[in-house]
């Protein structure tokens, strides 16, 4: 280690401390004009020294980079050094934004099974069912809070694989039935839409565990972003005409069918 000074009170140069901490000097001179970082000490020519205070702040301005902070959050921190507030409040929302990174990569981790199972079996589902199952699980993802999502994702994991591989394969082809019952000008009350409705209903409470709040987020999901599942499900179909008027007709089926 290259520092300057008695052993007691070692100084450094801006090269030697970038070799130090394994930083560029760029880095360095770059948190110096921002205020991150501004050495402690300068020789009487101007050059940079910085003291073991300015390499314990090095040490935690590197600690903040590495939990995703920005160097503006960073300079509030040191800022308030004291007050463990601010850094209380960035951690807890950093924290926040790993949890959700988590439980993304969990719900994709669970997908790329679901789809190697599909991949693996006897018939080989074409490339737009795939895509189509891609996207199942986490469709709702702007429409649930997130105690929603980590029951939905507990819920995923014990009804187990199987489970979750057919409820997959359900609401794509029941959706299907819908909208073909919704052009056909079916009556709600007509049998086979009943079935369907009833088809619909169970889909719809395996996925939502029985829990209303998450079923009313999923029709206002729907009737915002229908189209655009249905583009999924329906490949090769056009779906502009699927409006309201689809979502009307799904009230009145579940209208029907509670009418029992």
């Amino acid at each position: 280690m290259s520092a300057e000074g008695g052993l007691d009170q070692p100084r450094w140069s801006v090269g030697a401390l970038a070799k130090v901490a394994g930083m560029t000097v760029r880095t360095l001179h770059h948190y110096d004009e921002l205020g991150l970082l501004r050495p402690s000490e300068r020789t009487p020519s101007g050059h940079r020294r910085y003291t073991e205070a300015d390499l314990h702040r090095l040490y935690q301005i590197r600690l903040l980079r590495q939990l995703g902070m920005s160097l503006e959050e960073i300079g509030g921190v040191l800022t308030g050094a004291a007050d463990a507030g601010p850094l209380a409040r960035v951690l807890a929302a950093h924290l926040g934004q790993l949890d959700e990174q988590v439980w993304r990569l969990n719900a994709l981790r669970r997908q790329t099974r679901g789809l190697l199972v599909q991949l693996s079996g006897p018939t080989r589902p074409d490339p737009d069912r795939l895509l189509a199952l891609l996207g199942s699980t986490t469709i709702f993802d702007g429409h649930l809070t997130r105690e929603q999502r980590d029951f939905l994702d507990e819920h995923a994991f014990e009804v187990g694989p199987d489970a979750r591989r057919r409820l997959d394969e359900e609401w794509p082809d029941v959706l299907a039935k819908v909208v073909g019952h919704y052009r056909a000008g079916d009556p709600v009350d007509d049998p086979e839409v009943r079935r369907t409705a009833r088809r619909l209903v169970d889909v719809g409470e395996t996925f939502a565990a029985g829990d209303r709040e998450i079923l009313r987020s999923m029709g206002a999901f729907f009737r915002e972003n229908g189209r655009g599942v249905l583009r999924d499900v329906l490949p090769g179909q056009p779906v502009d005409d699927l409006g309201d008027g689809l979502w009307d007709y799904v009230a009145r089926m579940y209208a029907a069918l509670s009418a029992d």
